[in-house]
């Protein structure tokens, strides 16, 4: 399940990858990839999501599911509601945590939403999420507006960019709500990388206490990216040596809903 900004294909490296032992399937939630013409999902947006991982898990007969950023928040979800998860890897789960990340942005980010000022609502967005270096999200915010104007020329970003709402909802619906998922009771394994923004790592490190017999393992020198394919500034091998353990097959896309 992958995060904000991303689609099915964007684990593709990865997936051929752990397809030597498994049998893969990339999901494209809605509003993304081949299930953009979806309708998209309306508060609360964690119900739903989880409800389309359930789905999937119960059409392909999956039952160890690998969530990255808000896909790994509603995979941990649709474990708490009885989805057959038997295991999960959880990457850097956004869960805000005693104000570890500036929630009051979102106000700013609805407005422009609202407004259909997508360059604004992105560059809100990267602050929010502190995605980047941190000079870039550092920058103003009529700066960071005007780059992401250039980059929603892309239909796939601008595509990308509108499914926000999506995600942010569900960060918002789980701000301050770590201790659910002690909850889980899937075999779990929490990633996070030690060059990753301060909010995750102590997400992840909270997770990881709280899920009973949870392993947290740290990817030396890695960051939020570290799970995409190598043409997005991913390093998929080094995902790859936490997540692999049984089965050969070949990664296939399945659209949600």
């Amino acid at each position: 399940m992958h995060g904000a900004m991303q689609e099915a294909s964007s684990q593709r490296d990865l997936a051929e990858l752990l397809a030597e032992r498994h049998t893969v399937h990339l999901v494209d939630r809605r509003g993304h990839g081949a299930s953009g013409a979806l309708p998209h999902p309306g508060p609360p947006h964690t119900v739903r999501e989880a409800d389309d991982l359930r789905a999937v898990l119960e059409a392909t007969g999956a039952t160890s599911v690998f969530g990255v950023s808000s896909g790994a928040i509603i995979a941990a979800r649709a474990a708490l509601v009885g989805a057959p998860i038997d295991a999960l890897a959880l990457f850097e789960p956004p869960l805000v945590i005693d104000g570890s990340a500036d929630l009051g942005a979102l106000s700013a980010f609805d407005a422009a939403i609202e407004r259909d000022d997508l360059p604004t609502a992105m560059g809100v967005a990267m602050k929010i999420a502190q995605m980047g270096p941190p000079w870039m999200f550092g920058l103003p915010l009529p700066v960071l507006a005007a780059a992401s104007r250039r980059m929603l020329r892309s239909p796939v970003v601008a595509e990308r960019a509108r499914a926000l709402v999506a995600d942010f909802g569900v960060v918002r619906e789980n701000a301050d709500r770590v201790d659910d998922v002690a909850g889980v009771t899937a075999r779990t394994l929490v990633l996070s990388g030690s060059a990753t923004r301060p909010y995750l790592k102590r997400a992840a490190t909270a997770v990881a206490e709280r899920i009973p017999g949870a392993q947290h393992v740290v990817l030396p020198g890695e960051w939020h990216s570290v799970t995409q394919n190598r043409g997005e500034r991913g390093r998929p091998t080094a995902s790859r040596r936490c997540c692999s353990t049984s089965s050969r097959a070949e990664p296939r896309s399945t659209r949600a809903g």
